[in-house]
């Protein structure tokens, strides 16, 4: 008989990522990452799986290896790794086996994304190289000394990001190494701009890339545009596209067109549906490929089992006539495939699943994807093609040896009508021994975002605690992605409005239940979840218990002290010095005087999405009332992403909290 699954299952779930098909369709490469949890860390390294075999490791070693791309004859694949940490490097390892070896010689910093020369002899990367007093060795030395570390002189607004730290003044740029000799040389180095997503002409003369180079860029975030510039260096031209945020560009193999993923809105461009563009490598006739779909392309749906969002893959056929993307829709991410002149727009496959990340091989008839469903964990599947349909094959399975172990909820899915007219989509999972005869106490859980989504995906937290005897439900109110522009934009600058409805219209369902114990129902969310649980339990006390993590509570201050501070009149109607009132009006703090819910707070002093100060906000307006409260503040090593990728021990601890909580109140 099976068992119910623990917090230590957590753990043992192994973490695939970035599968890379070799060019001849003959093999996958990818990522395989697991939890030591006595050391407390994350390693990862490469395997690979060739069809008909075993996965076998590529790589060894207690460090990170990811990012793997097959060069273009499929003889060799380059990695990052930080097996010299704290230096990061890229390396080359032959396809056929053997001792990988760094072809970079890097300072400490950042390596964001690379690219191999069409003849292979190249790669060209985007490198953010760390400020030299604040390298490892500068602090050992003031340390050793008894100095104190130097202060930060600011002068732009974006200096710092969640999980990244402080970057002040250093901004990626675009560099070349030889792979044979090591010969680096740095493409662009204009302080004030950082470039991304380099991709080579196919006759290996030109790199193209994005960069944000307005005059004010900081203030002005999403006004991308594509450059070209010599591949040995040289003047950058600009390729005239539509303005707007772009990611994954790439160039046809004919030389002809580019490829990218955004929007054409530089100055209200969130939330909306990305889409693929395609453009002349001469400017000037962009084409919006996807103009019929009412969904974002990429990945939208949160996990604990991955980091938010997977793969943004855009991959062209080797004919130049095809591009391949992914695109999420009701909770699930599937594959397309259309035509470059708009037409013929396939989706390849359909179901009760998400595909997180995906490759293709040159023939266009085989692909690599990253497949997993809410029971499920990713795995690395072969996809191959037969006109605009796919069929699959697993191949691996690392982490069946677990669920052969533990019994998991099966999610059912529901649909509700909001007071306005609008469905609003969710599921349900009841726990693996459910009796249809007893009453559940229920917990409503709230994504983050709030422009992603909650899907069909595994998801750690919840199986938990289905498998402690609550019923969970979550959801996606308006705001999430995946429902169409319009339901996403629905809640711009005016949160704790439509979604607040929604997410009642789903708590009168849930109440409803012959199953569901109506006198014990919790709520609980982070980020936006977070603040839209404060929210609701400053609007009523129906809810038993609550807890906050990573919350947002008042936007008066978060606008300020955020990673991204909130540039006025944009997605918030104000700003934060002489304009709040909006601001003040859609934040929890105002409304904490009507809290009568007991409230879990739990929040990270390394966050810098939303900082550790509105947690203490809300904390010190309940404590001064009197209110039943707990915070729990974990220290500066976690971040906004604990819950997904913060020290192991302390994703123990948060999900300790969460079960002791609800098992006091429900």
């Amino acid at each position: 008989m099976k068992r119910t699954i623990t917090i230590d299952d957590l753990f043992r779930i192994k973490l695939l990522g970035s599968p890379q098909i070799a060019p001849d369709g003959s093999q996958v490469v990818f990522v395989y990452k697991w939890i030591d949890t006595e050391k407390n860390k994350y390693f990862a390294n490469l395997w690979r799986v060739r069809f008909g075999e075993e996965p076998q490791p590529f790589t060894y070693g207690e460090w990170s290896d990811s990012q793997p791309r097959w060069s273009p004859d499929g003889k060799y694949v380059a990695f990052i790794s930080n097996r010299q940490k704290p230096k990061s490097q890229i390396y080359v390892i032959p396809s056929d086996g053997g001792e990988a070896r760094p072809i970079t010689n890097l300072e400490e910093g950042s390596i964001a994304e690379f690219a191999w020369s069409p003849d292979g002899r190249k790669i060209a990367f985007i490198y953010r190289e760390t400020a030299p007093e604040w390298r490892e060795q500068a602090r050992k030395e003031r340390e050793t000394k008894g100095l104190s570390n130097p202060p930060r002189i600011l002068r732009r607004a974006y200096w710092r990001l969640d999980g990244d730290g402080a970057f002040v003044d250093q901004r990626y740029h675009l560099y070349v190494v030889d792979v044979f000799t090591g010969e680096t040389k740095q493409l662009t180095s204009d302080p004030e701009f950082s470039e991304f997503s380099p991709t080579w002409s196919p006759d290996g003369n030109d790199i193209a890339f994005i960069s944000n180079r307005h005059p004010d860029p900081d203030n002005h975030p999403s006004h991308d545009a594509i450059y070209i510039i010599p591949a040995d260096g040289g003047e950058l031209r600009k390729v005239d596209a539509p303005d707007g945020p772009k990611y994954a560009l790439r160039w046809s193999p004919d030389g002809k067109s580019f490829a990218y993923i955004g929007n054409p809105y530089p100055d209200d461009p969130y939330p909306r549906n990305d889409h693929v563009w395609r453009v002349s490598v001469e400017g000037g006739d962009a084409v919006d490929l996807t103009a019929q779909l009412d969904n974002t392309v990429g990945v939208g749906t949160l996990t604990d089992v991955r980091e938010f969002g997977g793969g943004a893959p855009l991959l062209w056929s080797a004919d130049s006539q095809h591009l391949y993307f992914l695109v999420s829709e009701r909770g699930g991410v599937y594959p397309y495939r259309v035509k470059v002149d708009g037409t013929h727009l396939d989706k390849l496959l359909d179901g009760d699943f998400e595909i997180a990340d995906m490759s293709l091989a040159t023939d266009e008839h085989r692909l690599a994807l990253l497949k997993g469903d809410a029971t499920h964990p990713h795995e690395i599947f072969l996809a191959e093609r037969t006109g605009n349909t796919l069929s699959l094959t697993p191949l691996t399975a690392f982490n069946q040896p677990l669920l052969d172990e533990v019994a998991l909820a099966h999610p059912e899915e529901f649909e509700v009508t909001a007071d306005d007219g609008v469905a609003v989509h969710g599921w349900l999972l009841k726990p693996p021994d459910f009796d249809p005869t007893r009453k559940y106490p229920t917990i409503l859980m709230i994504h983050g975002g709030p422009h992603a989504m909650y899907g069909r995906v595994f998801f750690h937290e919840f199986q938990l605690h289905a498998a402690q005897g609550y019923v969970v439900a979550y959801t996606n109110p308006r705001g999430s992605v995946g429902y169409g522009e319009a339901f996403a934009r629905a809640i711009k600058g005016d949160w704790g409005n439509r979604d607040y409805h929604d997410l009642m219209t789903v708590a009168d369902y849930l109440a409803s239940l012959p199953f569901v114990d109506a006198e014990r129902m919790g709520v609980a969310g982070g980020s936006y979840g977070g603040y839209m649980t404060n929210w609701i339990v400053g609007h009523t006390n129906r809810f038993k218990a609550a807890i906050t993590d990573r919350s947002v509570v008042n936007l008066v201050s978060m606008a300020g002290v955020s990673d991204f501070p909130m540039i006025p009149n944009r997605y918030w109607q104000g700003n934060f010095w002489d304009e709040p009132q909006k601001l003040w009006e859609r934040s929890p703090l105002a409304y904490a005087g009507r809290i009568t819910t007991p409230l879990l707070i739990v929040h990270s002093e390394g966050d810098l999405r939303c900082p550790i100060s509105e947690a203490d906000q809300l904390f010190a307006a309940l404590r001064r009332q009197g209110k039943e409260v707990i915070y729990i503040r974990y220290p500066a090593e976690s971040s906004h992403g604990l819950s997904r990728s913060g020290p192991p021990d302390l994703r123990r601890h948060r999900l300790e909290q969460y079960l002791a909580w609800w098992a006091r109140w429900l």
